[in-house]
């Protein structure tokens, strides 16, 4: 063996005898029912809310435009972790996954790492297709017991020498409100760090209407919210306190969807699918940088995360990763996105279909005929009722329960100055040809994923398809809701 040979083989030899690099570990924290711009650093309203949402975003890469596949809870939390539509998943309501669905948490559980799931676990269904070494439903809405938890979850990573993923989904700000109920009501929860009261909620969201009632509930939301920012920064601190900063990837998620209030939701549109999306990644992400440029879907967020982590991608997933944008670069073809809604809670089809860009939204309710009443949970509590009472005496009020109730078949919105998607153009002769696109690109992406409505949003014109689709979508996932 001549003198090069020695040399490169001794080489090979020494780097083979090296410890392998540390796995990238992952904190993933979602929040419950959160509106995009509830925080601070998104625009919020209230001063000084969200502290520790408001430092990470200094910290982190920062997606203006990201979006909910699905806005509401089951079915948009099993396609993060499924990279699927709702119709290829099986989540088209609060239903378990197909059996041939291949999930984030069991590519991750293949290459060793610990996982945790820390509230929202009964909406992961089947059970044995998350492999959560590490579960807990009710500490939630209690910053507490989610630092002391995570403790714990770190340490059992570091004794057994794995990577982890720590999957927080904290409840809050969902319903209930704290305080509507009476000044000790902590809505299941730990006291919050700070409690809003309604003369601070001096805006009040563009799409819901300004009334004494809505106030008080909004200054309930914001306090859950403020509650959600205590969660985090005890998270964060733990993960700073026991060594893990500078090697965990932060993912912030906020909301799953819209807040539960009218208009947000359970429905289709701007306030109910943007969120706010943060990416801490030490050495990768720039720290404070905002992406303006590309609209991010939850059917991304599995296989970003897996090729982060080093990982196979699942295979013939409908998301893509988003790799490139992270490390600051451009990717083509991510200005849209397309949103979903089916089944709410209790198996009550709803169904709708959404193409979106920064600046236009086009809508099909496929429920609307002009006689079905629309109802979910985001008509509890204050805010409907006060809408509802208020209608009584303003006309503009009344029209606008009336439109909430029944919609029409197709809305259509330029938000470049309607961002709360109030006046429906859908009728302007004005806006037919780019009306016509939008329709025709939906239809392309509902065909090509075989979505159920497909053939009826093909011939709208034909109102007894509907019918026969809900009919047959009863009869498929009936009897799959107890599993």
């Amino acid at each position: 063996m001549n003198s090069l040979a020695r040399i490169t083989a001794i080489l090979l030899l020494s780097l083979a005898c090296l410890p392998a690099a540390p796995r990238l570990n992952i904190l993933f924290f979602t929040s419950d029912d959160m509106n995009y711009d509830s925080t601070g650093v998104c625009g919020g309203p209230i001063k000084d809310l969200t502290p520790n949402v408001d430092r990470l975003a200094t910290e982190s890469l920062r997606f203006e435009y990201a979006y909910s596949t699905v806005a509401v809870c089951q079915p948009v939390r099993q396609i993060m972790q499924s990279g699927l539509y709702p119709h290829r998943n099986g989540a088209m309501g609060f239903f378990p996954l197909k059996p041939d669905v291949r999930t984030l948490n069991q590519q991750l559980h293949d290459a060793g790492y610990l996982i945790s799931m820390l509230g929202k676990g009964s909406h992961h269904r089947p059970k044995e297709k998350f492999c959560v070494d590490m579960a807990d439903d009710t500490m939630s809405r209690h910053p507490t017991r989610l630092a002391a938890a995570t403790r714990k979850f770190v340490r059992m990573a570091r004794a057994q020498n794995r990577p982890f993923f720590h999957n927080v989904n904290c409840y809050d700000p969902h319903r209930p409100f704290i305080g509507i109920k009476g000044p000790d009501d902590l809505a299941e929860g730990e006291r919050p760090s700070r409690w809003i009261k309604p003369e601070e909620v001096t805006e009040v969201p563009g799409f819901l209407e300004d009334l004494p009632e809505i106030r008080r509930e909004l200054a309930g939301y914001y306090t859950n919210v403020r509650r959600m920012d205590d969660a985090l920064g005890a998270v964060l601190r733990v993960l700073e306190e026991e060594g893990f900063a500078d090697n965990t990837l932060v993912m912030f998620y906020g909301g799953d969807h819209g807040m539960s209030f009218p208009f947000a939701k359970s429905n289709d549109y701007e306030n109910s699918t943007r969120g706010s999306l943060m990416i801490r990644w030490p050495e990768v992400t720039t720290a404070g940088a905002v992406d303006h440029d590309h609209l991010i879907s939850t059917l991304d967020f599995a296989p970003t995360l897996l090729e982060a982590a080093g990982l196979p991608a699942i295979p013939g997933i409908d998301g893509r990763s988003f790799m490139p944008a992270l490390k600051g670069g451009k990717m083509a073809c991510w200005d849209r996105v397309f949103t979903f809604y089916n089944a709410a809670y209790g198996n009550k089809w709803y169904p709708m279909r959404c193409i979106r860009t920064k600046d236009r939204s086009y809508i099909w309710n496929a429920w609307s005929d002009g006689k079905r009443s629309y109802r979910t949970e985001n008509m509890a509590g204050l805010s409907w009722k006060a809408m509802v009472a208020a209608a009584a005496d303003d006309p503009v009020i009344k029209a606008r329960t009336e439109f909430y109730l029944h919609r029409v078949p197709e809305e259509f919105y330029d938000m470049t100055n309607d961002r709360c998607e109030r006046t429906n153009l859908i009728a302007e002769p004005s806006r037919q040809a780019e009306i016509e696109s939008m329709r025709k690109e939906l239809l392309t992406l509902m065909q090509r994923t075989g979505d159920p409505f497909a053939g009826a949003f093909a011939q709208r014109d034909k109102k007894e398809l509907i019918p026969a689709v809900i009919d047959q979508l009863n009869q498929e996932y009936g009897g799959r809701r107890k599993r």
